[in-house]
C-alpha cells in the first residue's frame, strides 16, 4: 500500500564554510577572543555527538518493551527450531519472536505458511520437551510462589503438555460454542488459551462466522450499551475484515465498543498460538498477549486504542470504569453471547482451541503475568501459580465430557439451528486435520459438496473449428488470428463462471435441493411459489455450460416431483412465475428433448391459466399454482405495463409445441389489449386499468426500466420468436424505440449517455441498471429487421449506454453497480454519476452483462470480454458466500454487508450472460434461438 503521508522530516544540510589556507595577505584577521569562542564551540559538539553515540549503543532493541521479551524464565516460549522461512525475510529462522515482526499492511491480508517443527530439536525432553535452562530472577519469583515446584523442568514450548494438557483438542466449526456457568467477570481478569486458526477461503466460511472469529466472550456484539453488553470478548479480526488483528473489547456506561490491538502484531493461520489478555481495575492497565508477547499495554503506552472505531490516544484508557457482566451471566467460548434474532452476530469461531483457562486476579509483574498466560492450564504453571484463583481452568480430551476443572462441573454445547450440537474433540496435532464430518470450509479449495480435484475445463474449439464461427462482420475489422487469441485468452475466463455455476448448484443442492431459494450465507432454504424456482430457472445454464451431470439430477427430481403440488402454494406473480419457472422449462425442452419438461410447463400454465379470465384479457397479476386462485395486488389500483406485455413468449412456445392454441390465444390478447390503449403510440406509461377495454393508461410515468422494460423487450423478440409472423409488434417496437430516443436518451456535458425516466412530462435524470438491456435490445434489432428499416441511430446508441452501464461498475468501491444511478447534466464524465441513498444495493442483477453479450456477439471486439471480465471479477470478490452468491447492502463499503439473498437469476441470466460472452459464438445461435427476458432459449417457429 503506498503511504500517500507528505514526510515533514527533512535530512539535515551540514554547511562547511571553506578557509584558505594559503600566503595571501588579503586573509581576514579574526576580531580578538573569537578563537576562544570557536574552541569551545567545538569541543562541546564534539562531546555531544560522544554522547548521543553512547546513548544509542545503550538503548534496547526496538522490537521489544525492555520487560517484553518472549523468553521468560530463562525457558524459549517455542522451540528455537521452528522453521517459518518465507514469511518475513529470506533465511529467516524463528526464534520465539520472528512471526511476530511487524507486518506491511500489504501483507495483512496474505496467508502464513503452515509452521514445520524440527522435532530432533527437543527430543532430550521426557515428553518431548527441551532440557531445561538456567533460572532467571523471574524463575526464583515463580518458584518462591510455590515452594518445591520447579518451574523452569517445564519450559514453555510447542507440545501437547502445553498446548492440550489432555491429549485432545477442541474443534468449531463456526456454528458451535460452549457456555459455562460460572461467574467469567470481575475487576480484576486474567484469560488465556492456546488456539489455531487454519487457512479458510473467507467465501467457504459459514455466515456466523464470515469475518471475527470470537474466542470467548461474556457479552452481545454492538456497540450500544445495554443489558447485554457488560463484561468483555476477545476475538481474532476486526469486524468486516480477515486482517489477523487480535482484539479485546469491553463495556462502560458510553460505549460496548472500547477495543485494544496491535496494527503490528497478527494473529498466524495454520499453527498454534497463544492469546491472552488482563483487565483491573487496581492497576489500571489492560493487556493483550499474542506468542508469548504483550502487544497490547495501556501503562507502557503500547498497542491502539479505540471507541466505537474512533482511533484515541493509549493514555485515554480507563479501565476503572468499565461495567463488569452480572454474576449470573455465562462465559461463552466460540461465541459472543448468542442472539436468538440474529446468530449472524455471534461471530464463532471457526478453528481448534488446544485450552483456556479464566482466572478472577492480574499479577502485577508482567513477566509472571506472561508466563501465567502460556502455561494456560498445564499442571506445571497452575502449581506454579497456588494463589492465582482460577475460575475457569478446561483441557481437552478426545471422547470424555468438556469439564471444567476448577469446579467438576461440565460445560454446556450449543449450535446455530443448522450446526451439530456436539462439538467435536480430536487428538492433539501440531497440526490438527478437519474430522470427516465437517464442513468441507477447512479445506482449502474445496467446497460444499466438491472435491480436492481442481474443477474441470469447459469445452474447446480448435482452432480450425474457431474460424468457421467467424461471421463476416467480425472478419472485416479483426483478423482471424486475433479472433482466436481473444478466444483463448476467454476459454479461462469462461471456465471461471463456469465453477462460479457449479458453486452455486452445489450450495443450492446441499441446503435447498427442491425449494425455490437459498440464503446463501446463511445455508437456509426460503420458498415462495414452491415450485423450485432455483433449480428449473437454471436449468438452461447448466445445458450450455455441459453440466449434464446437474442437469440431469435436476430432470430426475422433477420427474418423481409431479409439479405443481396439490394444495395451497399462496397468491404469487404470474409474471415472475411464466418467465422463471415456465420459461424454464420451456427451454429445457427445447434443449433436450426430455418429456419430463413438456408435460410439467403443461400442468403449471393449466394452473396459471385462470388470471386470463378478465373482462379485456389484462391477467391479474398474482395466481396460486395449487389451487387456481387469482387476485390482484393490493399495494396498485392498476395493472403493470410489463407483466401484461411479458407473457407472450412463454405461453406461445407452450402453444407451439403442444398444438394447444389456448396459451398462446390468452397471451396474445393480454398483449392487444395494450396495444389498443396505445392507439398507435410508441412509448406508453408504465400504470393501465384494470378495467375497460381497451383499458385506459392510468399515469404519466414513463420507464424503460422498472415495470416497462420487458414490454418493450417482447414487441421485437416475440417477433422474432414466431419467424417474423407477427409484424405489428416489429412496429409497435420501432416507434417505441424512435420515441424513447427523441424523448428520453439524455447526455450529460461530460458525454455520459443514459435513459432518462419522463414523470409529468419531465424527465427525471436517473437510469436503473435494469434499463441496461435496451443496449443489447437494439443491437439485436439492428442485425435483425430489415436493412432498410433499421435506424443507424440503434447500433451507436447501444454503444454508448453499453458503455454507461460498464461505468455503473467501475466508479464504485466494489467494481459492482448500484441498482440505479442518477446523473449531474453539468458535470465532467468523471463526475456526472451517482448513488441516491435508496440505490447502493446489488442484487447480482444481469443486465449490464446482456447488454455487453449483444455488443461482442454482434461485433466481434475483443474489449467487450475483457469489460465483462472486470465486472465478474467483482461479483467473484465481494459477492461469493459459503453456499453461493449473496447480494450485498452497499457497492461503496468494503468490507461488504451481505443480504444473505441469491435470487434465481444469478444463474439463470447472470451467469449465462458472463459464460456466453466468454464462450465461442456458436454457443448459442442468435439465428435460431432467441432468449425471453430470463435469459432462457426459445427456438425460433419454424
Amino acid at each position: 500500500m503506498v503511504d500517500r503521508r507528505k514526510s515533514t522530516r527533512r535530512p539535515r544540510q551540514w554547511r562547511r564554510r571553506s578557509r584558505h589556507c594559503d600566503d595571501s595577505d588579503e586573509e581576514e584577521e579574526l576580531p580578538r577572543g573569537r578563537g576562544l569562542h570557536w574552541y569551545l564551540i567545538g569541543c562541546s559538539l564534539v562531546l555531544v555527538i560522544l554522547l548521543s553515540c553512547a546513548n544509542f549503543l545503550a538503548l534496547p532493541k526496538v522490537t521489544y518493551h525492555p520487560h517484553l521479551r518472549p523468553s521468560l524464565l530463562g525457558d524459549p516460549l517455542y522451540d528455537d527450531e521452528l522453521d517459518l522461512r518465507g514469511i518475513h525475510s529470506p533465511g529467516a529462522r524463528y526464534r520465539g519472536d520472528a512471526f511476530l515482526q511487524k507486518t506491511p499492511q500489504s501483507e495483512m491480508q496474505q496467508p502464513w505458511p503452515p509452521a514445520s517443527v524440527d522435532h530432533a530439536a527437543r527430543s532430550n525432553g521426557a515428553d518431548g520437551t527441551a532440557p531445561h535452562a538456567a533460572r532467571s530472577p523471574a524463575d526464583a519469583a515463580a518458584a518462591a510462589a510455590a515452594p518445591g515446584v520447579d518451574v523452569s523442568a517445564a519450559p514453555i514450548l510447542l507440545s501437547r503438555s502445553m498446548v492440550a494438557p489432555q491429549g485432545g483438542v477442541l474443534y468449531l466449526n463456526g456454528e458451535q460454542w460452549l457456555e459455562t456457568e460460572t461467574n467469567p467477570d470481575a475487576a480484576e481478569v486474567t484469560f488465556a488459551a492456546w488456539i489455531y486458526m487454519p487457512d479458510v477461503p473467507a467465501h467457504l466460511m459459514p455466515g456466523t462466522s464470515s469475518s471475527m472469529k470470537t474466542i470467548a466472550s461474556t457479552k452481545i456484539s454492538g456497540c450500544h450499551p445495554s443489558a447485554k453488553s457488560p463484561g468483555w470478548s476477545l476475538f481474532v479480526h476486526e469486524w468486516g475484515t480477515l486482517n489477523r488483528q487480535l482484539r479485546l473489547s469491553w463495556t462502560d456506561q458510553s460505549s460496548a465498543c472500547h477495543e485494544v490491538f496491535s496494527k503490528d502484531f497478527l494473529v498466524p493461520l495454520n499453527m498454534w498460538v497463544q492469546v491472552g489478555f488482563s483487565l483491573s481495575r487496581n492497576l489500571r492497565r489492560v493487556r493483550l498477549v499474542l506468542g508469548g508477547q504483550a502487544i497490547v499495554d495501556s501503562a507502557a503506552g503500547i498497542g491502539v486504542y479505540a471507541k466505537q472505531g474512533q482511533g484515541l490516544s493509549m493514555h485515554e484508557v480507563d479501565i476503572t470504569t468499565r461495567t463488569v457482566a452480572a454474576a449470573s451471566q455465562p462465559l461463552y467460548v466460540g461465541a459472543h453471547m448468542p442472539s436468538d434474532k440474529d446468530r449472524l452476530q455471534s461471530h464463532m469461531f471457526l478453528g481448534f482451541i488446544g485450552s483456556f483457562m479464566l482466572a478472577h486476579r492480574v499479577l502485577e509483574d508482567p513477566a509472571l503475568e506472561l508466563r501465567l498466560v502460556a502455561g494456560c492450564a498445564s499442571e506445571a504453571v497452575t502449581l506454579a501459580f497456588p494463589d492465582v484463583s482460577r475460575v475457569v481452568q478446561v483441557a481437552f480430551k478426545k471422547d470424555t465430557r468438556v469439564i471444567n476443572a476448577f469446579n467438576g462441573r461440565g460445560l454446556d454445547t450449543f449450535a446455530t439451528a443448522d450446526g451439530p450440537k456436539e462439538v467435536t474433540l480430536l487428538d492433539w496435532a501440531e497440526h490438527p486435520e478437519r474430522p470427516d464430518d465437517a464442513p468441507a470450509a477447512l479445506s482449502p479449495g474445496v467446497e460444499p459438496g466438491g472435491s480436492t480435484e481442481p474443477p474441470p475445463a469447459g469445452p474447446r474449439l480448435s482452432p480450425d473449428e474457431l474460424r468457421k464461427t467467424f461471421p463476416a462482420e467480425w472478419l472485416s475489422k479483426y483478423s482471424e488470428d486475433e479472433l482466436i487469441k481473444s478466444q483463448q485468452e476467454a476459454d479461462s475466463w469462461a471456465d471461471e463462471v463456469r465453477e462460479a455455476a457449479r458453486h452455486t448448484w452445489r450450495g443450492y443442492k446441499s441446503k435447498a435441493w427442491g425449494h425455490d431459494d437459498l440464503k446463501t450465507v446463511s445455508g437456509k432454504p426460503a420458498d415462495w411459489c414452491r415450485l423450485a424456482v432455483t433449480m428449473v430457472d437454471g436449468l438452461s445454464t447448466l445445458w450450455l455450460m455441459g453440466l449434464k451431470t446437474e442437469f440431469q439430477d435436476a430432470a430426475s427430481w422433477l420427474a418423481s416431483e409431479n409439479m405443481p403440488t396439490p394444495g395451497k402454494h399462496g397468491p404469487h406473480s404470474l409474471f415472475e412465475i411464466t418467465i422463471r419457472v415456465l420459461g424454464g422449462l420451456v427451454s429445457a425442452w427445447h434443449l433436450s428433448g426430455q418429456a419430463v419438461f413438456l408435460d410439467t410447463a403443461r400442468r403449471l400454465a393449466e394452473k396459471l391459466m385462470p388470471a386470463f379470465q378478465t373482462s379485456n384479457g389484462m391477467p391479474k397479476n398474482q395466481v396460486d399454482v395449487g389451487t387456481g386462485d387469482t387476485k390482484w395486488v393490493s399495494w396498485t389500483k392498476n395493472a403493470l405495463l410489463a407483466e401484461a406485455g411479458t407473457l407472450q413468449m412463454e405461453f406461445g412456445a407452450l402453444s407451439h409445441e403442444t398444438g394447444d392454441p389456448k396459451f398462446e390465444a390468452a397471451a396474445d390478447k393480454s398483449m392487444q389489449s395494450i396495444l389498443d390503449a396505445a392507439g398507435g403510440r410508441g412509448l406508453v406509461p408504465i400504470y393501465l386499468t384494470r378495467e375497460g377495454n381497451p383499458p385506459k393508461f392510468n399515469s404519466k410515468k414513463f420507464s424503460i426500466g422498472a415495470m416497462g422494460d420487458s414490454y418493450y423487450e417482447y414487441l421485437l423478440k416475440h417477433w422474432l420468436q414466431s419467424g417474423k409472423r407477427k409484424g405489428h409488434l416489429k412496429e409497435s417496437w420501432k416507434t417505441s424505440m424512435r420515441e424513447m430516443i427523441e424523448q428520453m436518451v439524455t447526455k450529460t456535458k461530460g458525454g455520459t449517455t443514459f435513459i432518462a425516466e419522463l414523470l409529468n412530462g419531465r424527465k427525471r435524470n436517473r437510469m436503473d441498471h435494469l434499463a441496461c438491456f435496451v443496449a443489447g435490445m437494439l443491437m439485436l434489432g439492428s442485425r435483425s429487421l430489415p436493412k432498410e428499416e433499421v435506424d443507424p441511430r440503434w447500433e451507436p446508441l447501444a454503444a454508448e449506454i453499453t458503455e454507461t452501464c460498464y461505468r455503473m461498475y467501475k466508479f464504485t468501491q466494489t467494481g459492482l453497480a448500484p441498482e440505479y444511478v442518477i446523473f449531474d447534466l453539468n458535470g465532467a464524465q468523471s463526475h456526472d454519476m451517482s448513488i441516491p441513498n435508496d440505490a447502493p444495493h446489488n442484487l447480482l442483477r444481469p443486465e449490464a452483462a446482456e447488454a455487453i453479450y449483444y455488443m461482442w456477439y454482434y461485433t466481434g471486439d475483443p474489449k467487450y470480454r475483457h469489460m465483462a471480465h472486470e465486472m465478474f471479477q467483482g461479483f467473484q470478490k465481494y459477492t461469493k458466500a459459503m453456499w453461493g452468491y449473496t447480494a450485498i447492502a452497499n457497492v461503496n463499503k468494503i468490507p461488504v454487508k451481505p443480504r444473505d439473498s441469491q435470487e434465481s437469476f444469478w444463474i439463470a441470466e447472470t451467469l449465462k450472460y458472463f459464460y456466453l460472452i466468454f464462450s465461442p459464438r456458436s454457443t448459442l445461435n442468435l439465428e435460431e434461438w432467441v432468449l425471453n427476458t430470463e435469459a432462457q432459449p426459445m427456438k425460433v417457429w419454424k
